[in-house]
């Protein structure tokens, strides 16, 4: 027999294209060298546009500055090869492949269109956005603080140029005009001196009022900012931003509670999703807790919005995921009902964006699990009842938990795996194949799943059909 055996799922699960190449791209090296490498390109090509060089020392400059091109043309293919597609890929990095064609010679038509090179400054501020996407949200729900600011400020700007036109025009060569009083004022407060020191008594007090007033602008702008980044800054590392345009073939997880973490350690475990990206969709997501708990989340990111909504999963590209699973998610004031009525609204949604999906879903109640199933969601957990079952089988019999716990988890010795029936077995009797499997390939056949119909557990007298999955004991190596 072949020892080689196909795992259930395990084509149709793997994530992306060279998984290696995107931790590479996503690594803070990677990003802090392109910076640096975008930077010394920005500097060359000033020095080559605007400062006359001799020919010798011109030709370095351009030297460098063609492998400098090279760097990032391979840097633009690497980013083609792990994108989702050549549109995603076309719209998110279309400034970067305008700034790398001027570079190439044949291009090089003129200064003017050697500046298109520029460009490539951009590419710094994208970069850089990609990576600290809290910087977006820097003044988000902060609108009454920024409103008092800003009230402040046009306070005093116009109170300056009333006070500096009522005093200074005819006294000051400066000011000569109320237009000239309120550039004054304008940038008196903004710089916090006067150029020229006001000739007049009123215009000296008017002056001094504008510099208090300045001292309270930028200390409430300073320490207003410096609040909102501290908090930002913390809730990043607290939860890594997704990008769900790069996302292929991830795993959705929609809600969040306890069990997340379980989930999450468990897909990363599993061979079949050894590269997949998990995406965890909620509101009250927070990677913080499931670092407390030993999951490593350099694969988990998380979209902090309402799972229930259809933009939201949209968003999370469910489209293009391979599972989804939905938990039950308490809320402030939610029943049972509530919280299941949110589970089936995300479940159907998602069934109806991707028919092909692997949905699972947990709920509450029992009654509403034949809904689910109606609107094609595969597997269905009532909450308690599994544990429930368990709690019973092993206050009955000592010892049995130890079972269920190795077979549960892939960091035990044992798991649970479906595999495509080994040529060998196909035809044969379920009994007859039991020694077959076991002895050829070490595994421990307990049920077969004929193609769509249940799954059977230790049916004696099933005749194995190439089509059936085979449901086995798998040591886990």
């Amino acid at each position: 027999m072949n020892k080689r055996v196909k795992f259930k799922y395990e084509i149709e699960t793997v994530a992306k294209s060279f998984p290696g190449l995107r931790r590479f791209i996503d690594s803070s090296f990677f990003g802090v060298s392109l910076m640096v490498l975008i930077l010394l390109s920005v500097v060359l090509i000033i020095v080559e546009v605007f400062i006359t060089l001799p020919s010798n020392q011109l030709e370095i400059v351009q030297s460098a500055n063609d492998c400098l091109t090279l760097i990032f043309i391979i840097e633009l293919s690497m980013r083609w090869l792990v994108s989702a597609s050549t549109s995603s890929f076309l719209k998110t990095f279309w400034i970067d492949i305008i700034a790398v064609m001027p570079m190439f010679r044949i291009f090089r038509i003129g200064r003017i269109l050697r500046i298109l090179r520029l460009f490539r400054v951009f590419s710094i501020g994208s970069t850089f956005q990609r990576r600290f996407t809290f910087l977006s949200k820097i003044f988000e729900s902060r609108l009454v603080e920024f409103g008092i600011i800003s009230s402040f400020a046009i306070f005093a700007i116009v109170f300056g140029a009333v006070g500096l036109a009522q005093f200074e025009i005819g006294v000051s060569d400066e000011i000569t005009s109320p237009i000239d009083a309120f550039w004054k004022s304008l940038f008196s407060l903004m710089a916090g001196e006067y150029a020229d020191f006001p000739k007049s008594i009123g215009g000296k007090i008017v002056f001094l009022i504008i510099l208090i007033f300045e001292m309270g602008v930028f200390a409430m702008v300073t320490g207003t900012i410096s609040a909102i980044m501290v908090e930002k800054l913390k809730e990043s590392a607290m939860n890594k931003p997704a990008n769900p345009d790069e996302l292929n073939k991830h795993i959705v997880i929609c809600g969040f509670s306890a069990k997340a973490s379980i989930l999450a350690n468990e897909f990363m475990l599993d061979p079949a999703f050894k590269d997949a990206e998990i995406l965890l969709v909620s509101e009250n997501a927070n990677l913080e807790a499931m670092k407390l708990r030993g999951v490593k989340t350099d694969r988990i990111s998380v979209l902090a919005e309402d799972f229930t909504r259809m933009e939201t999963l949209k968003r999370a590209g469910v489209e293009r995921a391979v599972a989804a699973v939905i938990l039950s998610e308490h809320g402030e004031n939610r029943t049972t009902r509530d919280i299941d009525a949110r589970t089936i609204l995300a479940a159907l949604t998602i069934e109806k964006l991707n028919p092909t999906i692997h949905t699972s879903a947990e709920i509450y109640n029992e009654e509403y699990a034949t809904h689910l199933k109606m609107g094609g969601v595969e597997d269905v957990v009532i909450q308690g009842e599994i544990s429930g079952k368990l709690l019973a089988r092993i206050s009955m019999h000592e010892g049995l938990l130890a079972f269920f716990k190795d077979l549960l988890s892939r960091e035990s010795g044992n798991t649970l795996t479906f595999i495509d029936p080994p040529q060998e077995v196909i035809g044969l009797d379920y009994a007859d194949a039991i020694g077959i499997i076991s002895r050829e390939l070490g595994f421990t056949m307990v049920g077969i799943k004929p193609r769509k119909e249940p799954l059977k557990v230790n049916p004696n007298k099933h005749l194995i059909n190439s089509s059936d999955e085979i449901l086995v004991i798998n040591p886990v190596t």
